[in-house]
């Protein structure tokens, strides 16, 4: 884990006041169908660590465009799902907006009730999209259930870390300090 998440009093309470900007998690996902509910999963593993008060991380589950009510003041946005792409579970991936035009047809990436390359292109559109980066993971089943599969379980902490990883770079770019 990165050093600024193991502590919590990472910079000075004049640092806090000054920043109104925020590092934004948001996993999506549907709890019920298995491995869909992988970003879900995240976040809420996410909820129970110490992190800096710059970020929020925020179940996202299936809401689809409400989710553009969380970008008011996100200097950084991190979205964690599954990706259906055809490799083998467990399988990580990490890709930008931009990369979404490019992506073949064979990924299949969903906010559930519109597609994701929906949700960023009208958030680009309104202006509201700030830097984002997706993370997904590939999924083994969507059968009816809480529970992930042995292999997306098994890449959990992986997938933990290279967010992680995105919040500490997010947290040094908001010039935070204290790293």
């Amino acid at each position: 884990m990165c050093r600024c998440l193991r502590r919590r009093k990472w910079r000075s309470k004049l640092v806090e006041q000054e920043m109104k900007e925020k590092i934004l998690v948001l996993g999506v996902g549907n709890l019920i169908l298995s491995d869909e509910g992988a970003g879900v999963h995240l976040a809420r593993r996410l909820q129970e660590l110490d992190l800096p008060d710059c970020v929020e991380v925020q179940d996202g589950g299936t809401q689809g465009l409400e989710l553009l009510g969380y970008m008011d003041d996100v200097a950084k946005l991190i979205i964690v799902d599954c990706v259906k792409a055809g490799e083998e579970p467990g399988s990580i991936y990490r890709f930008e907006p931009d990369a979404i035009d490019v992506i073949p047809k064979k990924y299949k990436i969903s906010f559930h009730d519109l597609g994701i390359y929906d949700f960023i292109r009208i958030a680009q559109a309104m202006e509201v999209l700030p830097p984002t980066v997706i993370f997904g993971i590939e999924p083994e089943t969507f059968a009816w259930g809480e529970s992930l599969s042995p292999s997306v379980e098994a890449k959990m902490d992986k997938l933990e870390g290279f967010v992680l990883g995105e919040i500490e770079e997010g947290v040094r770019g908001l010039g935070a300090g204290g790293l």
